[in-house]
């Protein structure tokens, strides 16, 4: 074999095994792909939930310098659970893990949405069981995945008070939830879903005053994403969710930035 040959050989090694180790890259950045923020922004009109600490930004700095040069800067306070949040297992399990024990494996999942929008038809009082399912979800043919479900509340996140659903003169809450038979039906039958995830601010209906729903997902090691911003439509199956909480070590839960990775339409 002559020494150019040899050469071309080595070179072609080299090329593939760059091409192999940057066919991830290659693969999202084609332009088959989008990235879709699936988060609503935080300020100081984020909703949050009753008697939690608001998100308030407590100094902010702007200012040009002598020489130009300009400087910004805040600090802020918030609660655990409000915008666009995760609740960790911990949350309503003692023994469950806090938001900056969850594993990555269960946060960089393929994501599954259930829309039930049309069957809610903005009816506050909607509550979801097994048969407006008719007894079907779509489980990632058995893989690890989340399933978050679409009310089509994420258009009122901008009116507190009908978001949450509040009467007048009162702090009692009514929005669309799960029910505790669909939070049963998931956990014992569908053992691959290590998340749920709502577009309204519990996974709990508003009205709820013991939160079933919370605690059995909490035992079983699911977390929960709450205040999913669905004001985009995104596909039901085929897309990869990036689950990013802020990794509070012992957290209950923690504010959320959840992107989708979903194919373009072709």
């Amino acid at each position: 074999m002559s020494e150019n040959v040899v050469v071309l050989l080595l070179l072609m090694q080299i090329s593939n095994n760059y091409c192999a180790r940057n066919e991830l890259n290659i693969f999202l950045f084609s332009g088959h792909y989008e990235f879709v923020d699936l988060t609503h922004s935080f300020d100081n009109e984020t909703i949050y939930w009753p008697n939690s600490l608001n998100f308030v930004f407590v100094k902010k700095i702007e200012e040009l310098g002598a020489d130009g040069s300009w400087y910004a800067a805040n600090d802020f306070t918030a609660g655990e659970h409000g915008g666009t949040h995760l609740d960790a297992p911990y949350h309503f399990y003692r023994g469950g893990l806090h938001a900056g024990e969850l594993p990555l494996e269960k946060l960089i999942v393929p994501l599954v949405i259930v829309d039930m929008s049309a069957k809610v038809n903005d009816d506050p009082n909607f509550v979801l069981y097994k048969e407006h399912l008719d007894y079907i979800l779509n489980d990632n043919n058995g893989k690890p995945c989340i399933i978050i479900f679409k009310f089509g509340w994420s258009k009122y996140f901008n009116d507190r008070k009908k978001y949450l659903g509040l009467a007048e003169n009162s702090n009692e809450l009514n929005f669309p939830g799960l029910s505790e038979e669909v939070a049963k039906w998931i956990t014992s039958s569908y053992k691959n879903v290590v998340g749920l995830g709502v577009d309204v601010a519990s996974v709990d209906p508003g009205s709820s005053k013991q939160f079933p729903v919370h605690k059995i997902t909490s035992r079983h090691g699911l977390y929960n994403i709450e205040n999913v911003n669905l004001n985009r439509d995104i596909p039901e199956y085929g897309c990869t969710a990036l689950v990013l909480p802020m990794k509070i070590k012992l957290g209950t839960g923690a504010p959320l930035r959840l992107v989708a990775i979903c194919p373009k339409e072709q």
